[in-house]
């Protein structure tokens, strides 16, 4: 009786986290009224600290975050009208003439950062389709479905998305890019349910498998050679633990929807890893990167291994709880108490609320930011109602 009372509160607690404190905050500082964009750069109290950087990245996000919300948890018009508050100005001008999208435009919608990788487009795709569903404009789900279709191609391709090294020398596969192709699928099933989507997903799943996930080290590893083979260097020792959990929350659902145990199996295996792996035990929360062989790490990137992020931390809360549910072991739970005491007293805002983005190994944080080209409301409120819905 203890453990459905605690599970009860906690299912409030988030439902109040979401409607109380982290969706308000966005929508009272997220929309750029004069220009029509969406604040990128937002400060510990909403306000503006760069005003001239709207990226395109994050403007997906939002409008998937609260287009999801609308559909899915209560038909809000405010939350609709943020959703759609950001559409002309992405439409207009998120673009290039061949079809990419910009990274970062400025306020007037003039290109500020080119292209990077697919993700602006994998998010652009997001937040089309859930405004989509929630607008029935079936001409915005065909825009989010060809630019969906185009991205796909890049990524079967060496060199095609974003890779480190140049792809005629060292072809190498990104482990975000089936990953994060494979949850957008998912999303895009939810308009329409097309046999594509169902290719797509089964694709990725396999490429994550056989070529990223090994065994032996009870780890996913981020880059691999492009037939799966390990990779010299720092690149090669590479694991992102909150990866590794958000990669097992995506194998669960499919894996239920497709009555595959095996596939469910699988996904809470990899939870558990990325915990396993990423908790710091000294300090506490999980670490950002991890070398799989603790060896050091030849560049900047350097510092942000030991750094704590909220979205490690957002994904960790439910994926362990979701292993819990699934399987009823009390590891999991136990786990999941562990990084929810840590989120919530390190980066939870209890004066200006959301979270802080960005904190050291330390715990404290590195700034105040609420928002940044990265850190916007979408991985916190996706995980929050995860939990809710699945309480």
């Amino acid at each position: 009786m203890a453990q459905d009372k605690y599970l009860a509160e906690l299912r409030e607690f988030y439902h109040k986290q979401l409607t109380e404190n982290i969706l308000p905050f966005w929508a009272a500082h997220v929309r750029d009224t004069e220009c029509g964009g969406y604040h990128t750069c937002l400060n510990r109290d909403g306000s503006v600290y760069e005003y001239d950087k709207l990226c395109m990245w994050h403007a997906g996000r939002v409008m998937w975050t609260f287009s999801h919300l609308y559909n899915e948890l209560e038909a809000n018009t405010e939350w609709l009208e943020v959703a759609r508050f950001g559409l002309p100005f992405v439409q207009s001008h998120g673009f290039a003439k061949d079809g990419t999208m910009y990274y970062a435009l400025t306020r007037d919608g003039h290109p500020l950062e080119g292209p990077r990788d697919v993700f602006t487009e994998l998010s652009t795709v997001l937040g089309f389709t859930e405004l989509a569903r929630a607008t029935r404009d079936e001409p915005l789900y065909q825009q989010a479905k060809a630019l969906f279709l185009r991205v796909w191609e890049q990524v079967g391709m060496p060199g095609g998305a974003m890779q480190p090294f140049i792809a005629s020398t060292r072809p190498a596969r990104l482990h975000g890019h089936s990953m994060i192709t494979l949850n957008v699928a998912q999303e895009l099933r939810r308009y329409r349910d097309e046999s594509v989507y169902d290719t797509v997903i089964t694709e990725c799943v396999r490429r994550i498998v056989e070529y990223h996930l090994k065994t032996e080290k009870h780890a996913i590893f981020e880059l691999v050679g492009w037939d799966g083979e390990m990779l010299p260097g720092t690149k090669g020792r590479w694991i992102n633990p909150g990866h590794m959990i958000e990669c097992g929350i995506f194998f669960i659902c499919e894996g239920k929807r497709r009555d595959d145990a095996a596939l469910v199996k699988n996904g809470v295996r990899l939870i558990g890893w990325g915990f396993d792996w990423g908790w710091d035990k000294e300090y506490g929360g999980l670490f950002n990167d991890v070398d799989c062989d603790g060896l050091p790490v030849g560049t900047l990137e350097a510092l942000q291994y030991d750094s704590k992020l909220w979205w490690q931390h957002a994904e960790a809360l439910y994926g362990l709880m979701l292993a819990y549910c699934e399987t009823g072991e009390s590891r999991f739970l136990d786990a999941y108490k562990q990084a929810h005491d840590y989120s919530f007293s390190r980066f939870a805002d209890p004066e200006y609320g959301e979270w802080y983005g960005y904190l050291d190994r330390r715990g404290n944080p590195v700034n105040q930011a609420k928002g940044s080209d990265r850190k916007n409301p979408f991985h916190i409120t996706r995980n929050f109602f995860g939990i809710y819905e699945r309480l």
